[in-house]
């Protein structure tokens, strides 16, 4: 698996360096809300696009990685009291048990 990863990077790699050498004189007009840039390089829109995209997608990687920690330990506090609900319904003696269970079973015992 380690092997397909690595040729997938090692060829998106290759991939955006022959595109930068093949757009190196390419130049654009970008608008950036209200200002507007000309004669922009396109090595320098698709840098800076690939900054912002990263950044973007790091801080919602990190907004879903604190929900999920927030939701893991309210799991595992109900896993803990439910847990410890099943320890004292085990430890209960029989003498607490309902009298209708205990009528029950000797009324199918006869």
């Amino acid at each position: 698996m380690w092997l397909v990863r690595a040729l997938i990077v090692v060829s998106m790699f290759i991939i955006l360096l022959g595109f930068f050498v093949y757009n190196a004189e390419q130049r654009v007009s970008v608008d950036i809300i209200s200002a507007k840039y000309y004669n922009v390089p396109l090595i320098v829109v698709v840098f800076w696009s690939f900054i912002f995209g990263l950044v973007a997608s790091l801080v919602i990687s990190i907004t879903v990685y604190f929900k999920q920690t927030g939701d893991i330990r309210h799991l595992k506090k109900t896993v803990n009291s439910l847990n410890s609900e099943i320890v004292a319904l085990r430890n209960r003696p029989i003498e607490d048990t309902d009298d209708k269970f205990l009528l029950s079973d000797k009324e199918e015992k006869q």
